[in-house]
């Protein structure tokens, strides 16, 4: 993962990695993290003097970046039209073939879950019902289809970040 320094200070996740400026890229595993900020290697690499960064203040920066960014990316599908919400019209498109990319809920039902277990599609879980239900301004939900190729790998690229960082690896 990268890290910038901005001008104007301080320290950003560039979950893209489309940021300008200096930046560094840095392992996610905690280990690498610790060693990192304890040695300093982050100030030298940006050639910038960094305050009050530690290990546990920086693991939670890039861990909230990554999870704005996975549901900014749910906000944006829903917007362009490229979102299926709910168990039985992720269902119907998955028969169409039209998903790119299933999203589960990590509360989800376990019922609910073996309904797409066979799906030929890549699924992640990720999130819990209520935070889909916030960033798409809805009740809570738990299964989610994205059907546009480019959408579906972004998001699969942060998701699998986010879980690597939460240690699981579904």
């Amino acid at each position: 993962m990268r890290l910038v320094a901005p001008e104007g200070g301080g320290l950003l996740v560039d979950v893209d990695q489309r940021l300008e400026g200096r930046g560094v890229y840095l392992c996610p595993r905690r280990e690498c993290m610790r060693e990192a900020v304890k040695k300093e290697k982050i100030s030298k690499a940006l050639k910038k003097k960094l305050e009050g960064v530690t290990p546990e203040a920086l693991e939670s920066l890039i861990y909230e970046a990554h999870r704005d960014r996975f549901f900014s990316l749910i906000h944006f599908c829903r917007k362009v039209g490229r979102l299926i919400v709910g168990r039985e019209a992720v269902k119907k498109e998955l028969k169409r073939g039209r998903v790119c990319l299933l999203l589960l809920a990590e509360d989800l039902s376990a019922r609910s879950k073996r309904l797409f277990e066979d799906a030929k599609v890549p699924l992640v879980e990720v999130g819990r019902l209520e935070e889909y239900g916030e960033a798409l301004s809805t009740r809570p939900v738990g299964v989610l289809a994205v059907t546009e190729a480019g959408l579906a790998r972004r998001l699969f690229f942060v998701a699998k970040k986010l879980q690597q960082m939460e240690g699981r690896n579904n």
